[in-house]
């Protein structure tokens, strides 16, 4: 009997933990072959912004909203010194925010109450130096937030440059390669003298689905000259670019 428990206990966390292996495969996937596209365009990096969107529940003290900021700072492995807090309001409309720059990272995080209970955080992540490290990055930020809310929206952009003014079938190729690499559907396409940006849907990034006149996207690609630089530059976002370009 005890043998028969034991047989059939193991098979039970033999089969969760396959479960959870092919999760974290697919999880770890989408991530990677986004940054493999961005590689394939063969642009160099610039860098790269991680835009959220949260909202908190449950808050009874400002020291709470503090200890989420010092988590979220804790993955950049910025310590707790380094943050200096501005704190404006009063118990019934507070807004708490801060700033911080290391070597690497610039990040800003900003709580604002809703009401007695809940705060809409804005956090804002740039980093210029390197980029192989963003799925490690994106998943420690996921789960740290995630364990605060159920209400997390992430959005990640990686931009490179090329040294020239790129012409049309060029950019054409690298937009094709883009949503040949990524599976994804073109969905909507604006085009003007300077700048074209591609809203597509992508079967490898269905986790950041957004909807989009009637239609499913996870995908933005925007590509601009700027004459100011003598660039052009490419901006890879999902589920769309929330930075001006």
């Amino acid at each position: 009997m005890k043998i028969a428990k034991f047989i059939t206990t193991f098979l039970l966390l033999f089969v969760l933990g396959m479960f959870i292996s092919y999760a974290n495969v697919i999880y770890n996937n989408w991530t990677n072959d986004f940054i493999e596209a961005f590689e394939q365009t063969d642009a160099k990096f610039k860098f790269y912004n991680i835009k959220i969107n949260t909202v908190v529940p449950d808050i009874k003290s400002e020291e709470e909203i503090k200890q989420i900021c010092i988590d979220i700072m804790n993955c950049f492995n910025i310590s707790e010194n380094q943050i200096s807090w501005n704190i404006k309001g009063n118990e019934k409309e507070a807004q708490i925010y801060t700033k911080v720059k290391d070597n690497n990272y610039s990040i800003t995080f900003t709580a604002t109450q809703k009401n007695n209970k809940e705060y809409y955080i804005i956090i804002d992540i740039l980093n210029n130096k390197v980029y192989k490290n963003i799925r490690d990055i994106y998943q420690t930020l996921n789960k740290v937030l995630n364990s605060h809310s159920n209400d997390v929206e992430i959005a990640m952009c990686i931009v490179g440059e090329y040294t020239k003014n790129l012409q049309l079938y060029k950019i054409n190729d690298i937009l094709k390669n883009i949503l040949y690499n990524m599976n994804a559907k073109e969905i909507d396409k604006i085009r003007n003298n300077n700048y074209i940006s591609v809203t597509a849907y992508s079967n490898l990034l269905k986790e950041n689905d957004l909807e989009y006149l009637e239609n499913k996207i996870n995908l933005n690609i925007g590509i601009r000259y700027s004459e100011n630089e003598d660039k052009t530059l490419i901006y890879m976002a999902t589920p769309i670019i929330k930075l001006d370009y």
